[in-house]
């Protein structure tokens, strides 16, 4: 981590100011549970200098060409085979080790069979953010073949109870759990790591895996806000992955850690890009690098194939993270996208 450090301390001043930001932003929140407007309903235009809307940034074509920025691993967020949302990551190490973030919908999973064969066909770690079937659809469905086509050791994940999530704003999407646990029953135990805990570490090869939360309970949004959110470091690189979290628990996230310990170099954006965590836990993050697993619908806020029409607020995360200083953004409207 010593490189990675030198950089962070060259970026104080950067630092300190977005950690100024981040708790002024707190002061001014409104209660929970309480709607939050666009201030300005800004359309943005470019994420990057020169970059035209609707095209990847800079050096995010398919393959990542530029020199080694995850020193020898290589993290691939795989395009949903359908027009629809997915999250689907894998980091492979060093050495070749594989280790899979949720993995996307149903319709997914021979895409994501093929692309962990090709790495070898063995899964050391797979992490579930939380049991909503664009995330957990490919798991469940490659739990259920007989024989399962590729090798998993072992599953980390930590939901809330049946009851929670019955209880809250489930969006009457209780079977996308109740699939998963069946799968699960048909798994040998010693595979299945659960509950996981705050702080939490595990090691797969170089890479080291922190758990940074324990399920969030909301009576509202409540599948979405029990993400768990994983941080991994390799290599000097700090990668997070914050599943379909939203603003409450994000902004509980910047409470239990210290900033330093938030502060990211890559970071999967939440809920697809769009009503997820707010710009005040981004402001601590202060990633170079942000993926968003998005379709174009969603990335372009379109509506009828206009874009701009519709109901989304993608625009004004775009415009958070432009204003942070993102340098590169890998956008799976693009297809599969792959960082080396």
């Amino acid at each position: 981590m010593k490189e990675n450090l030198k950089k962070r301390l060259k970026n104080r001043g950067k630092r300190l100011m977005a950690a100024f930001m981040a708790a002024f932003m707190m002061f001014l929140a409104v209660p929970a549970g309480e709607s939050r407007a666009d201030e300005n309903g800004l359309l943005i235009e470019a994420i990057q200098q020169g970059q035209q809307p609707g095209q990847p940034a800079a050096g995010s074509a398919t393959d990542s060409k530029e020199e080694a920025y995850l020193g020898g691993a290589a993290l691939t967020m795989l395009a949903s085979q359908t027009s629809g949302q997915n999250m689907s990551f894998l980091l492979q190490t060093n050495n070749g080790e594989v280790i899979v973030i949720d993995g996307g919908l149903d319709q997914d999973a021979d895409h994501l069979v093929e692309t962990i064969q090709s790495m070898g066909g063995r899964v050391s770690a797979w992490l579930i953010t939380h049991p909503h079937s664009d995330h957990i659809g490919a798991l469940t469905n490659i739990l259920n073949r007989n024989p399962v086509p590729v090798q998993i050791d072992s599953i980390y994940y930590s939901f809330l109870s049946r009851e929670q999530y019955e209880k809250g704003d489930n969006m009457g999407r209780m079977s996308d759990y109740d699939n998963l646990m069946a799968a699960f029953s048909k798994t040998a135990p010693e595979k299945l790591h659960t509950p996981l805990s705050k702080g939490q570490e595990f090691w797969v090869d170089n890479a080291r895996i922190t758990v940074m939360n324990e399920p969030f309970y909301t009576e509202y949004n409540t599948f979405n806000n029990s993400s768990v959110v994983y941080r991994i470091d390799i290599n000097g690189k700090r990668i997070m992955f914050l599943g379909d979290l939203g603003w409450e628990p994000g902004t509980r996230l910047i409470r239990m850690w210290n900033y330093n310990e938030l502060e990211s170099d890559v970071v999967q954006m939440a809920h697809h890009g769009q009503d997820g965590v707010g710009e005040n836990l981004y402001q601590v993050l202060h990633p170079e690098i942000c993926f968003w697993p998005a379709p174009d619908w969603l990335w372009d806020n379109m509506k009828d194939g206009v874009a701009g029409a519709g109901s989304y607020n993608t625009m004004k995360t775009r415009a958070w993270m432009e204003r942070i200083g993102v340098q590169r953004n890998y956008v799976a409207k693009d297809g599969d996208q792959v960082l080396r």
